[in-house]
C-alpha cells in the first residue's frame, strides 16, 4: 500500500471518528442520567462493588453519585447509559462482553432492548469496581476526568468500528468481483444466492460441478462433492497493530480445511512477522487487496491461481483477458 493511499486511509478514519463525537452521545446519555427521575439507592454500596474511599471522594467533590457509578434501575430505564459508565471505566465493549455479556445493543441509539435485572446489576458491578479504582488511584480525581474518560472511550470505539467496517466493506468488495467474474466468464450454472443480501451470503452452482459458497468461514470456499477443494480467506484490516490477531483466525480456517485443499489469502496489510508465519502455513499464495481491486493484472493473476490452477474449470486467463 502507497504512502498516499495510506493518508487517505488515516484522514478517512480520522474525520469519521471526529464525527463520531461530535454527535454529542456523552452529552446527551449524560443529561438523562441527570434529569433521571427514577429511584436509584445507593445505600448498598458493597452489592453494587463500590468502594467506601471511592465513594466518600466523589461526595466530598460534591459530585452527583450517580454521574460516577453505575446502578441497577439507571440501565434497566436507559440501557445506552452503559455508554457513560464504560465510558468513564475505560472499558471496551469487547471486555465487558468476555467478563458479564455484551452490552452492544444498550448502546445502539434507536435500540430499547429488555435489561435482565442479573445482568444490569452484573454490568454496573463490573463498572463501579474498575470505576472506584481509577478514582482512588488519583486523589485528587474530577468529574472533568471521568468525561475525558467517556470521549476517549467513544474515540476508541469508533476507530475499532472503522476498523471492523474496512474488512467488512473489502470483503464484500472482494465476493461482488468473484461473482462477476464467474458470470462474465459463463462458469455460473445455478444463481441460488442473493447478491443483494447485507451478508452477502449464498452458494452458486458451478462449472465442472464446482459449487462456490459464500459464507463466515471461510469467507469464500470451493467444494467438489460436498468437500472442500479451495478456499479464499479475506483479512482487510490495514492496521498492523491488529494482524497477529487476524493471523489467529487465518491460522483456525487453514488448520481446519480439509487435507489437500488449497488455501488462499487476501490481506490488507502482511508485517513481516505475520509473513513468517504465513510461509509456516498450507497455504497456496496472498494477495494484497488494493493491488486486486484496483489493478487489472493482480486481478488476473488472482482469477488464474484460482479458476485453471486450483479448479481447473477455466482456460489460463492471461491468454484471454481480465474481462474487466
Amino acid at each position: 500500500m502507497t504512502n498516499e493511499r495510506r493518508t487517505e486511509d488515516a484522514t478517512e478514519r480520522a474525520v469519521l471518528i471526529a464525527r463520531r463525537i461530535a454527535a454529542g452521545d456523552d452529552l446527551r446519555i449524560r443529561e438523562q442520567i441527570e434529569t433521571f427521575s427514577g429511584k436509584a439507592d445507593y445505600s448498598d454500596r458493597e452489592s453494587l462493588a463500590i468502594e467506601e474511599m471511592a465513594w466518600e471522594q466523589v461526595c466530598k467533590a460534591g459530585i452527583e453519585p450517580r454521574l460516577v457509578f453505575a446502578h441497577p434501575s439507571v440501565l434497566k430505564a436507559m440501557p445506552q447509559a452503559s455508554l457513560h459508565y464504560r465510558g468513564i471505566s475505560l472499558l471496551s465493549r469487547k471486555s465487558v462482553a468476555g467478563i458479564v455479556g455484551t452490552v452492544d445493543s444498550w448502546e445502539q441509539p434507536d435500540s430499547k432492548p429488555q435489561v435482565a435485572d442479573q445482568k444490569a446489576l452484573d454490568v454496573c458491578r463490573l463498572y463501579n469496581a474498575v470505576i472506584s479504582s481509577l478514582i482512588t488511584d488519583k486523589t485528587d480525581w474530577t468529574m472533568e476526568n471521568g468525561y475525558r474518560n467517556v470521549l476517549a472511550t467513544i474515540g476508541i470505539s469508533a476507530d475499532g468500528s472503522m476498523r471492523n467496517l474496512i474488512g467488512q466493506l473489502g470483503e464484500r468488495a472482494i465476493k461482488e468481483r468473484l461473482l462477476e467474474w464467474v458470470r462474465d466468464h459463463d462458469l455460473l450454472v445455478d444463481d441460488a444466492g442473493d447478491p443483494d443480501s447485507l451478508e452477502f451470503h449464498g452458494a452458486w452452482d458451478l462449472t465442472g460441478s464446482v459449487r462456490m459458497r459464500f459464507a463466515p468461514e471461510p469467507d469464500v470456499g470451493f467444494e467438489k462433492d460436498g468437500v472442500l477443494v479451495a478456499l479464499i480467506e479475506v483479512k482487510a484490516g490495514k492496521d498492523p497493530a491488529g494482524a497477529l490477531e487476524r493471523l489467529g483466525a487465518i491460522k483456525k480456517t487453514f488448520d481446519e480445511a480439509p487435507a489437500g485443499c488449497k488455501n488462499f489469502l487476501v490481506a490488507g496489510v502482511v508485517t513481516p512477522t505475520m509473513r513468517e508465519r504465513l510461509d509456516e502455513m498450507r497455504m497456496e499464495r496472498d494477495f494484497d487487496i488494493d493491488r486486486l481491486l484496483h489493478d487489472a493484472d493482480s486481478w488476473t493473476d488472482f482469477m488464474n491461481e484460482i479458476f485453471h490452477h486450483a479448479l481447473r474449470i477455466a482456460p489460463d486467463v492471461h491468454s484471454l483477458g481480465s474481462g474487466d
